[in-house]
């Protein structure tokens, strides 16, 4: 098997279970490559059905509570990511674009 990501982010897709903008652990079983979808069933690291890029793992979640940018929305729930090559820890903002997290650049409730 092919070097396989540890987490995805899946950027596009054609499967109404497995929506796009979601985050999977990818799990490796004899040869094979799959996430859980949704719905808890495993579903195949497939190009067909759905695009994915690798990201790092989501060590919590978080709902912003105030923010001094734009693309960080207050209300809407982040996923955290875990940075281990650069020792930080980020978020994905809604223009797809990596925010350092930091409290200086908006205040969240971790959930």
């Amino acid at each position: 098997m092919k070097a396989v990501p540890s987490h995805i982010l899946v950027t596009q897709s054609n499967l109404d279970s497995v929506p796009s903008g979601k985050v999977y652990p990818v799990i490796k079983r004899k040869g094979q490559a799959f996430i859980y979808n949704y719905l808890g069933l495993r579903t195949l690291l497939d190009e067909q059905s759905f695009k994915w890029k690798p990201t790092d793992k989501v060590v919590m979640m978080v709902k912003v509570v105030s923010s001094r940018l734009e693309t960080i929305k207050s209300g809407n729930i982040y996923p955290v990511f875990d940075d281990k090559k650069d020792d930080e820890r980020y978020v994905i903002d809604e223009a797809g674009g990596m925010v350092l997290f930091d409290q200086s650049i908006f205040k969240w409730e971790i959930l």
